[in-house]
């Protein structure tokens, strides 16, 4: 799983921000992980929404991230925002890790549904 570490507090985040006029909230997210990681991703499932009202879904690389290191530099644009890009066994890390430590358990949850258990 790839996160965003956020170059203010030093965490790990989810790429995430507000919803375009007239734009989905899968759109939104397509755009966010673009706007944040440089991933052109394949957004497929709803899989939960947090308590601060962050939608998240399953979301699919063409071109795998395997090969890359486990962290490694986000995009130029995007580094207002983002310190780097993160990967990261959502089972291995702890609420201390996270920006909203409240953020872990859906982030969990989503990737066993989507990950473990798919439909």
């Amino acid at each position: 799983m790839l996160l965003i570490k956020h170059r203010l507090s030093n965490k790990l985040d989810f790429p995430g921000g507000g919803q375009g006029d007239n734009e989905t909230l899968a759109c939104t997210a397509h755009r966010e992980t673009w706007e944040e990681t440089g991933f052109n991703v394949e957004v497929s499932q709803y899989l939960t929404t947090t308590k601060s009202g962050l939608a998240l879904f399953g979301c699919a690389l063409e071109a795998g991230i395997d090969q890359l290191p486990d962290a490694f530099d986000a995009p130029p644009w995007a580094k207002v925002e983002v310190k780097r890009l993160v990967k990261v066994d959502p089972f291995s890390i702890d609420e201390k890790s996270m920006r909203f430590a409240d953020e872990l358990i859906p982030l969990r949850d989503g990737y066993t549904q989507f990950v473990i258990n798919p439909n």
